[in-house]
């Protein structure tokens, strides 16, 4: 029985940008194996005392650095948000989690929002209406309905569990990797993360 691979991310991390982009690069035909788990990333750093980039002056100089280069490694566009770190992402974390029935309508949704966060020139602020409207409409989503998504009982519920589960299970950044207890933090331990896909 193959392996899973839980993808733990939240939107405001560049870096969750960055290993989305990552994954299939790395890991070849082992991406199918993939389980995305949106979580809220703030409740996450604020229980196990860990701090944004931004707030440590020397981190904060060399993140933009740093996501340039790995954008360039993965032949990707990268545009720091203007609206970083002040973002409400857990509407469309929401809305992403109720496209779990559908995986190739979620991972499609995940990787649009991802772009329209960290890519594209409109720079979506993911808790403003109008613009989730605008990005739903350039990429063929319902808006209605994925807004809905974003508001429903159900999936709050979920992403409190996704991110109590991340806490449990002492992740405490983004993005994190889990292939059964086996935890790896960060885009750049994706070879490892192969490894243990691979072992028997």
């Amino acid at each position: 029985m193959a392996k899973t691979l839980e993808f733990f991310f939240d939107f405001i991390s560049p870096f969750s940008y960055i290993a989305y982009h990552a994954l299939p690069s790395e890991l070849g035909d082992l991406v199918s194996q993939v389980e995305y788990r949106p979580m809220f990333l703030g409740a996450v750093m604020q229980t196990t005392g860990n701090r944004p980039p931004g707030l440590v002056p020397a981190k904060g100089a060399y993140l933009p650095v740093d996501l340039a280069r790995c954008a360039r490694r993965y032949g990707i566009p990268f545009r720091l948000n203007p609206h970083f770190p002040m973002m409400n992402t857990r509407p469309m974390l929401r809305a992403a989690i109720g496209l779990s029935d559908t995986p190739d309508e979620q991972k499609r949704f995940i990787e649009t929002v991802l772009h329209h966060v960290w890519a594209a020139p409109s720079s979506l602020k993911t808790d403003e209406p109008d613009q989730v409207r605008a990005m739903c409409a350039e990429a063929g989503f319902d808006a209605d309905r994925i807004l809905e998504l974003a508001e429903s009982e159900h999936t709050k519920s979920v992403l409190k569990a996704n991110t109590d589960s991340a806490i449990e299970r002492d992740a405490f950044g983004a993005p994190t990797f889990f292939v059964g207890s086996d935890m790896f933090f960060g885009h750049d331990r994706l070879d490892y993360v192969k490894e243990a896909l691979l072992a028997a």
